[in-house]
């Protein structure tokens, strides 16, 4: 391990300020760790990391080098041979896979001691993605609910560790309540936060289900979900809603099928719209001569 001194990065450099995670003094030593000294955090919150995004950082660092030090804690243990020194990696995994695709034999590293609690290695590494921007809304919901459940504090808590609003973190947790192909979906990208959202809407599964098909064949707003979710709610007015909505889920299958394009109808008053969508100007013109013949 070589070190490496005055270039003052620091904690605050890694991760945004917080009343709750500090460093210990305005600057602080920069080392030079073998990268196959380096161990994954087993509390990183994210799952995924683009392919294209990583090559895009290796072919940077190939050429520049680490420009921002990675946070680690040192874990000694003792063997046979003597003592075995490793690092534990806190914040920075995106860099050190990068790092590796770039065949750096060693990286800088900020060494941090007073991270050995489980619940502030996860602390820290969700502020850093969570503040980039860098998970997905079911990862960052599933590292909501561990501080939940792990470490028992309230949404409360949770949304002032993160710098949001308790409401993001509780509309954020609500979206685990999903089926599992459909988080799965929000997951990869495939369905956007604000559909998901919507969805939630749903009592009934079946119907929940139903929209989230409209959705993926472009049919469905997200404004259009909750409007379907709030018409099949019980209630005198939006019954009678519900039966129109019904039938008018058959007739569009219907068109639909027809016109081989999603549509969508929507009724109010004794009045209403149709919506047919398309995706290009070649689509319009068969979905035109579909209709005309």
């Amino acid at each position: 391990m070589k070190k490496l001194f005055g270039l003052g990065k620091g904690l605050e450099s890694l991760i945004p300020a917080s009343k709750n995670i500090k460093p210990t003094s305005p600057k602080e030593n920069v080392f030079y760790v073998e990268v196959h000294k380096i161990k994954a955090n087993p509390d990183q919150p994210r799952k995924d990391f683009d392919k294209d995004g990583l090559d895009e950082l290796s072919k940077s660092i190939r050429k520049y080098g680490v420009l921002q030090p990675l946070l680690v804690s040192k874990v000694e243990t003792e063997t046979l041979k003597g003592l075995d020194v490793t690092y534990q990696l806190i914040a920075g995994e995106r860099r050190l896979r990068a790092a590796k695709l770039a065949g750096l034999p060693q990286v800088p590293v900020v060494i941090r001691d007073d991270f050995e609690q489980k619940q502030k290695r996860l602390e820290v590494a969700l502020i850093e993605n969570v503040q980039r921007e860098d998970l997905n809304p079911v990862e960052e919901a599933e590292a909501y609910e561990r501080f939940s459940k792990e470490f028992g504090l309230t949404q409360k808590e949770i949304a002032e560790k993160v710098s949001k609003s308790r409401e993001v973190v509780a509309n954020a947790v609500r979206l685990l309540g999903l089926p599992k192909d459909i988080r799965e979906s929000l997951r990869i990208g495939k369905l956007s936060r604000a559909h998901a959202r919507a969805l939630l809407a749903f009592n009934d599964q079946s119907q929940q289900r139903e929209a989230y098909k409209q959705i993926l064949s472009g049919a469905l707003s997200s404004k259009d979900v909750e409007s379907m979710a709030a018409s099949l709610k019980p209630g005198t007015n939006r019954k009678q809603s519900a039966k129109k909505d019904n039938k008018f889920v058959e007739l569009e299958k219907n068109l639909a099928e027809m016109l081989k394009v999603p549509v969508l109808i929507r009724s109010e008053q004794g009045k209403g719209r149709i919506v047919i969508r398309f995706a290009s100007l070649e689509e319009l013109n068969t979905i035109a001569k579909n209709i005309i013949d």
